[in-house]
């Protein structure tokens, strides 16, 4: 993923600099002739992007929601949250028919009144547990007419709660997605006050254990909500799942990939020869794993050296990895990256050397 990223950011810097130059001409002048006005540079109202992104429109609005994750207690990985988004939205929003922009619809209000009407009393007076979170807004606009043509709401839930007696208690998956339609049918009802005709996404995150410093969140569940329609039509549980690499966790369910990485780590260490810190993280979808992230995190004496190990640690991903998994290595020392190197699952692996 990082890889199209990286692509396509080279695709919009070419298309800037193509732009800003288009007002210089590299016809000669005569010198009977008067050089002409230069154009005003200007940038077109949007920006196109690779096919595997959506491309935005100018000028930029942030999201209405801004900062609102910094009241919470709760720990989110933000940018898994963000892409994950992205990513389910591509099949009920292709990228060749919408652009992106971040939400305008749900308002901060909106969302701290969700969240108190959530937490708010019984019958009998005592609070209930609250499992929202917090709520993101995607908006896709139609290429066409740079109209509002769909939205995206992330839902940040927590199994957490505490029990009648005061105990802390935890809610199963099954039991969050029960709670969390609920929680969606009032919520897409207050939304469609204001967008009655645009179709909706709602997809379910649950955010990590609060002890849980590497591993991030994942998505539960995904609801359709057709234009015209209050309430969602159809809903798809989310099979997504992260481990640490190595780990019990891990060794325990997916025996074969734990095997995998604890060789790979073996093999860094031998080729080092001192200590070498190597963490991974994996993405698992539908009980596959889709994607490996592994940071290789060491005391390196040079440029070379970081260039000969990346190139190991590639090698031995290659051998051992099968192709189908999107791979991330990056290597560092405490204090700073020194090199990556990503292997997508479609076009060709990148490798870049820090040379600062």
């Amino acid at each position: 993923m990082k890889a199209k990223f990286l692509s396509g950011c080279r695709l919009v810097t070419a298309v800037l600099l193509m732009i800003v130059t288009t007002g210089c001409s590299l016809l000669p002048i005569g010198k009977d002739k008067t050089a002409p006005e230069p154009a005003t540079p200007t940038l077109s109202e949007v920006v196109e992007v690779s096919e595997d992104y959506y491309g935005s429109i100018t000028p930029y609005k942030p999201n209405q929601t801004r900062g609102m994750l910094s009241s919470t207690k709760y720990r989110i990985d933000f940018s898994h949250l963000e892409l994950g988004l992205m990513e389910f939205a591509r099949d009920t929003f292709p990228t060749s028919e919408f652009l992106f922009q971040e939400g305008q619809q749900v308002k901060k209000e909106q969302v701290t009144e969700w969240i108190a009407e959530e937490k708010g009393g019984t019958a009998n007076g005592q609070k209930k547990p609250g499992i929202l979170v917090h709520v993101l807004e995607h908006d896709y606009l139609s290429k066409k007419n740079k109209q509002l043509a769909g939205m995206v709401l992330g839902l940040s839930l927590t199994p957490n709660y505490v029990d009648a007696t005061g105990q802390e208690k935890v809610y199963t998956t099954q039991e969050l997605q029960a709670k969390g339609q609920q929680l969606v049918s009032r919520i897409v009802q207050s939304v469609r006050v204001n967008t009655p005709q645009v179709p909706i996404l709602v997809l379910m995150y649950q955010v990590p254990e609060a002890n849980s410093s590497l591993v991030p969140g994942h998505f539960i569940m995904s609801g359709t909500v057709s234009a015209n329609e209050m309430a969602v039509s159809k809903w798809q549980p989310i099979e997504e799942e992260f481990f640490l690499f190595p780990s019990r966790d891990v060794e325990k369910k997916y025996a074969q990939q734990s095997l995998q990485y604890d060789k790979i780590q073996r093999e860094a260490q031998k080729y080092f020869g001192e200590y070498i810190g190597l963490t991974g993280v994996g993405r698992f979808m539908d009980g596959r794993l889709t994607e490996l992230t592994i940071t290789a995190t060491a005391e390196y004496d040079s440029r070379t050296e970081v260039l000969q190990f990346t190139q190991f640690a590639a090698g031995s991903i290659n051998q051992l990895i099968d192709k189908s998994v999107h791979v991330n290595l990056y290597v560092q020392t405490m204090s700073k990256p020194l090199s990556i190197y990503i292997r997508p699952t479609v076009g060709e692996p990148y490798m870049h050397l820090y040379r600062s």
